[in-house]
């Protein structure tokens, strides 16, 4: 294993046993039933022997599809040895004996499975791959809260130590004996079309994304997708497949596996205390390396396996099968431990609330059971096709696009979560009574109220300061027992929370305001946001929009703070129609888009300036230049040049506007053995001029 991707010491120690990271986290120092229960349910033992945990049910992968997914020689040795593959597997040794011959024929018998639907279409081969910018996201969208962080990528506030890593992460294995640049790019894309079950849940993310992870963690050299080498198919024997799928049968793998009727899987006797797969050592049946936390768990469970789990139980152990904990807090336990905290970004002034998922602590109770429902029940369109909910798919509808951690999607593996959690976390009914809609417009303003929007967005108005969380919608997220509790101690729900309380005790910050009744205020906010009757006042009169810049006649050169830039972003418009980002801080081009060009109204305006966005569309990125800024100047047509130095040496880059596109023009004094260098934006092919000496001309094209 090679540096990059080295495991820092102490992220994940060598074990036999399976990784079930819920109950290593929070059952394994003592044995429990509740821990038996977890591991039941995702170790497969319900699978063949029955009975009801409460929890969703663990599937494995797909097999119509896996020999055009994974390369045959990794396949043949997960098969015979999963956790030889793959340390950490869940899935038991069930074919020790099995021969070459024998692992050949089932190979085949997969190849021969013809899947329900057509193969989704995942990243062409023929792509450009910037295994740079898929260790940026890797490390900032979420992977790492299960995964061990790669050692060659420093976060902000610097690298964890070995000792703060408190439990294991889940291992990939040997990538590249596995999958080829495209399969693992489309296993990323959307792991629920392999695996069902949701515990690799989908995250938001474009094509490009998913191929510049995948070119990451398989450490591709270049940025050439096609140099890669494919994954065969295997063309499948019907001999060979007719003797596999006898040992398919006789392994019983349809238990956890889809598989065709002819081969299902027969119910299992179970023995509750001895025996089987319980025992170290046994000569029938899966072998699974349990280690004696793990088995003890199980014989407590199996002792009362008949009992039926609490709502609250099996709530808690659905968070932890699908390792939600590890984002979140819930009752005091889980979220990102110390060495995985650093990785978690987003918007500093805002504290821990800012960079951190929201705690889960009484969510049932907290969110309406609609709203709840939205956000974790699989949605899908007229053709039963898979989507996200609105939160997942553009910023500007999250309730906290400032996280640059995104929730995923964990399909059909939370369709009762929200039953369970509105259940378990019931709180006794509140309901306002009337409400004053005026009051309340100006409870949440600026002009004698408490000045809400100072730090919380309203609907597409950002706040005057701190972006906070969206509370236009309120009303409609919030159930309202919950939103007067959190409102009069919001300390008391999230501990370091910059919120302040204007209800301390109870008592109103403003008398002057419906005679100072605490019930009644907080009934006033509730019903105006529950009447979509206006905004707070307090905002500008100049709506957002209304400071839209666009280039007319000559190029327009406006700083700012650009979210994947940085606070010294030099922002050229063109009047061709593709704008570009360029970073005055470490020298060189971070962004460039399509369409409109900026939004200059909170740059302008606003008394906490925050990282804004292009507003036009089909944005790209370079990778993080590394060199030094030393200015810029520009032509007699308004065209930019910039200056930067690279190991001693000025070099110059000019841009200019074409149409639909950019022109890049790269010079410096000739220097003996001296090339600098010169990074493309990822999913960007250039088309250069014919190099001369001291000098390179590329253009970029948009579609």
């Amino acid at each position: 294993m090679t540096l990059r991707l080295a495991i820092l010491l102490g992220a994940v120690a060598l074990h036999a046993e399976p990784l079930v990271t819920g109950f290593e986290r929070f059952h394994a120092a003592t044995p429990t039933a509740e821990g038996g229960r977890l591991l039941y349910n995702e170790l497969g033992c319900v699978n063949c022997h029955g009975g009801e945990t409460g929890l969703p049910a663990l599937r494995g992968p797909a097999l119509a599809t896996v020999t055009q997914r994974v390369r045959s020689e990794w396949l043949r040795k997960f098969v015979a040895d999963p956790a030889s593959a793959h340390p950490g597997a869940v899935m038991p040794q069930v074919l020790a004996k099995a021969d070459d011959k024998t692992l050949a024929a089932i190979e085949h018998y997969l190849a021969s499975l013809k899947p329900k639907a057509p193969a989704a279409k995942g990243p062409a081969r023929i792509m450009h791959v910037n295994g740079s910018r898929g260790g940026e996201l890797f490390h900032t969208l979420g992977c790492v809260a299960c995964h061990a962080p790669g050692a060659g990528y420093v976060p902000p506030e610097g690298a964890p130590q070995a000792s703060e890593f408190t439990h294991r992460s889940v291992a990939f294995g040997d990538l590249k004996a596995k999958y080829s640049l495209d399969s693992l790019g489309a296993f990323i894309l959307d792991p629920l079309k392999v695996r069902t079950d949701g515990r690799m849940p989908k995250t938001a993310m474009d094509k490009q994304d998913a191929i510049d992870i995948a070119g990451y963690l398989l450490e591709f050299q270049g940025s050439d997708g096609r140099l890669d080498k494919p994954v065969v198919a295997v063309v499948a024997d019907k001999n060979l497949a007719i003797a596999g799928r006898k040992a398919v049968i006789a392994a019983q793998c349809a238990a956890c596996h889809e598989l065709p009727k002819d081969a299902a899987a027969k119910p299992l006797a179970l023995k509750k205390n001895e025996g089987g797969c319980l025992e170290a050592d046994h000569a029938k049946g899966p072998r699974y390396a349990l280690s004696e936390a793990q088995r003890a768990s199980l014989k407590l469970f199996l002792a009362k396996k008949d009992e039926a789990a609490s709502p609250k139980l099996a709530a808690d152990l659905t968070l932890q099968a699908l390792n939600c904990v590890a984002c979140h807090e819930r009752d005091g336990k889980g979220g990102p431990d110390a060495a995985r905290k650093p990785y978690f970004q987003g918007d500093h002034n805002l504290g821990d609330t800012g960079r951190y998922p929201p705690p889960l602590t009484g969510v049932g109770g907290k969110l309406r059971p609609e709203w709840l429902a939205k956000v974790l029940a699989p949605r899908v369109d007229a053709k039963g096709a898979e989507l996200f909910t609105s939160h997942y798919k553009a910023d500007e509808t999250r309730i906290r696009p400032y996280l640059k951690t995104k929730m995923p999607q964990f399909g059909a593996a939370t369709a009762a979560l929200a039953k369970l959690l509105g259940v378990a976390d019931a709180r006794a009914a509140l309901k306002f009574e009337g409400g004053d809609d005026t009051a309340g417009r100006k409870l949440l303003g600026t002009q004698g109220g408490a000045g809400c929007i100072t730090c919380h967005r309203w609907g597409d108005r950002p706040s005057l300061g701190i972006q906070g969380p969206d509370i236009s919608n309120i009303a409609a997220r919030l159930q309202e027992g919950w939103l007067r509790e959190y409102l009069i101690n919001p300390a008391g729900y999230r501990p370091g929370t910059l919120m302040p309380s204007f209800w301390p005790g109870g008592k109103s910050f403003n008398p002057g305001i419906l005679g100072g009744d605490t019930d009644r205020q907080i009934a006033a906010i509730f019903k105006f946001a529950e009447s979509a009757n206006g905004e707070p006042e307090g905002f500008p009169q100049n709506r957002n929009g209304e400071f839209e810049i666009v280039p007319k006649d000559r190029p327009v050169v406006q700083r700012a703070f650009l979210d994947g830039v940085g606070v010294r972003a030099i922002l050229v418009g063109f009047p061709t129609g593709v704008h570009l980002a360029y970073d005055g801080d470490k020298g060189g081009p971070g962004l460039a888009w399509k369409g409109r060009f900026f939004d200059a109204y909170l740059t302008w305006f606003s008394r906490f300036p925050t990282f804004e966005k292009p507003i036009g569309e089909q944005v790209v990125a370079w990778p993080k230049p590394a060199g030094r800024f030393l200015g810029y100047r520009l032509d007699a047509r308004g065209n930019p040049t910039f200056l930067n130095e690279q190991g001693g040496v000025k070099v110059e880059e000019t841009y200019e506007g074409v149409e639909n596109g950019l022109r890049r023009t790269v010079t410096w004094a000739p220097t003996p053995d001296f090339q600098p260098t010169i990074h493309h934006p990822a999913g960007l092919a250039p088309a250069e001029l014919p190099a001369t000496e001291g000098r390179r001309v590329f253009t970029y094209l948009w579609k």
